[in-house]
């Protein structure tokens, strides 16, 4: 999806007071401007974003869905429910209930994108929706997911296919588990664990890594300045964790991890829930997140999702 359609799907998510009202009715300025005018460290919403569509090889579509939290430092949660919910109700239940803060520059879009996606038929129309809603702080934010633009069309291709060194890479969270690469991703669990105790979590990551400018290395002094090179070598995946679903707080050590040419292909972390419950926690694994460091192209990175029982 271009900026142009990103800024398009933010302006179109607004569903106020049950009638569908475009964002720009509201705040008649450009998409973009008033995006980042809007950022603030707190008392901001949430806004749902449909990221595209693909084609499976089943002949299923996948609608992607992703989020733009406004603020800067605050964190919000939104269970499932009146509040947070997928129509139809046979699509519910896949989305997110916690949603993390803005990205911090250098990331190019400063936004979460394609955290789930919702698998519909083959027979699925065009002018068929389903529609993602999130109510918070007295405003309710809705976003339509359909087929009905090849504009929101995505191409899930290997590096082959694509006929670039990018691709996303495939994961998986067993070493005789099944494995997936890019949106659809991989599921594990459920795991259980006690509240307190931390849970280790290790992800294989395999494939090939994209390159970095002419032959793929850049100079070690480049390092402080160039966050990608370490020691002469390109980071050749990124790895960050996240709670997807949850009652609790869930603290991850360490959150992220860059995986570098040359060196180990999996990447560990602990997480630590706060609460019992049922959990499922969210990994993206990025080809090379490079200069900016951010999940911002739709051809490059993996989801997988783990399924937490966490006791008392």
């Amino acid at each position: 999806m271009t900026l142009r359609n990103l800024a398009a799907a933010i302006l179109f998510a607004g569903l106020l007071a049950g009638n569908w009202t475009p964002l720009r009715a509201q705040h008649p300025t450009d998409g973009m401007e008033w995006m980042f005018s809007n950022l603030r460290p707190s008392g901001q919403p949430v806004i749902p974003i449909f990221d595209g569509w693909y084609q499976k090889a089943d002949g299923s579509y996948d609608l992607c869905f992703g989020y733009f939290n406004l603020n800067t430092k605050e964190s919000l949660d939104i269970p499932l429910g009146t509040d947070n919910f997928i129509e139809p109700k046979r699509f519910d239940g896949a989305q997110p209930t916690h949603f993390m803060p803005v990205p911090g520059p250098p990331n190019l879009y400063r936004r979460y994108f394609c955290t789930f996606p919702v698998n519909v038929p083959a027979d699925f129309g065009k002018t068929e929706r389903v529609v993602w809603t999130l109510r918070e702080r007295g405003k309710t934010y809705s976003v339509p997911g359909h087929l009905g633009s090849i504009n929101y069309r995505i191409q899930e291709l290997s590096a082959k296919e694509a006929g670039r060194s990018s691709a996303a890479p495939l994961i998986k969270f067993l070493p005789d588990g099944p494995e997936g690469r890019g949106r659809s991703g991989v599921k594990a669990g459920p795991i259980t664990v006690a509240a307190g105790s931390a849970l280790p979590l290790t992800l294989s990551v395999t494939g090939p890594p994209s390159v970095i400018g002419p032959g793929g290395v850049m100079d070690a002094d480049d390092d402080e300045e160039r966050p990608y090179i370490r020691n002469g070598k390109t980071r050749a995946w990124g790895v960050v964790w996240a709670k997807h679903q949850g009652p609790g707080d869930v603290t991850f050590s360490p959150p992220s991890v860059d995986l570098w040419k040359g060196d180990t292909s999996t990447a560990s972390t602990k997480a630590t829930f706060s609460a019992p419950g049922n959990y499922v926690l969210r990994v993206q694994a990025i080809d090379n997140p490079g200069e900016n460091g951010s999940y911002q192209f739709h051809c490059c990175w993996t989801n997988g999702y783990v399924n937490v029982s966490v006791t008392k």
